[in-house]
């Protein structure tokens, strides 16, 4: 009998203890969200940007698991890390002037220069905070996103003109979520394309900018992508 009341307590005890790991890691969810809204707050087209693309993210590591290839690298704790860090793709740009940010025409060759930069000052940030708190693999994850979600497969992208799996996974598969969502989008120098214009686009852009297996990951989920995009509309 008492064996029972340790071993039911200590049951008590694991459960208590889920329930506060899961407490916290729905604050720290939360919080993500809010300082990358209050980031994003600057531009006022945004709008559901954010929640699209985390949702992208993780549909897309769901189906590229199934991929002998990514078995391994991929696991639950790596596709949470990235749903919740994907939010912090573009953090940087509060460090860009409102007149680069905000222009509703096309950037000059030195303007987007210093657009390109938003990938540095996001990564920095978040470097900050691992050097304080080392070896959290969310933050990880964060600064890789936000330093390579603009890398192309090809090697033509910034900031620093990476190629093929030498831009991180989680870059990767952001890069596809945020021109995805960025293409079905309204913008003041642009109308919202049709979703079979962004995916032909996506198809036409496959082994170019985007890796191939995460192109045909999202040809496979289009209908989902599709659903994501109508639940977080605008």
């Amino acid at each position: 009998m008492y064996r029972k009341q340790i071993e039911d307590y200590n049951l008590y005890l694991e459960q208590r203890v889920r329930e506060q790991v899961q407490e916290i890691s729905a604050a720290q969810l939360a919080t993500n969200l809010a300082l990358a809204k209050l980031a994003e707050s600057r531009d006022h087209e945004t709008g559901m940007h954010l929640e699209r693309v985390r949702e992208y993210t993780r549909v897309l590591l769901q189906q590229l698991r199934q991929r002998p290839a990514y078995a391994k690298a991929i696991d639950d704790q790596f596709i949470e890390s990235v749903y919740a860090a994907s939010v912090l793709h573009d953090i940087g740009k509060v460090g860009i002037p409102d007149s680069i940010l905000l222009k509703p025409s096309a950037l000059s060759v030195d303007e987007f220069e210093l657009m390109k930069k938003h990938t540095i000052i996001g990564a920095e940030t978040l470097r900050t905070v691992d050097r304080l708190y080392p070896r959290n693999r969310f933050i990880i994850i964060g600064i890789q996103i936000a330093e390579s979600h603009h890398e192309h497969w090809n090697g033509q992208g910034y900031p620093f003109g990476l190629s093929k799996t030498a831009i991180p996974l989680a870059g990767r598969v952001m890069a596809l979520a945020d021109v995805y969502d960025a293409l079905i989008s309204k913008r003041v120098y642009k109308v919202p394309w049709s979703h079979q214009a962004s995916a032909r686009h996506i198809l036409e852009q496959r082994g170019i900018h985007f890796d191939p297996d995460v192109v045909d990951c999202f040809i496979e989920l289009e209908q989902v992508f599709v659903d994501i995009a109508t639940r977080f509309k605008d």
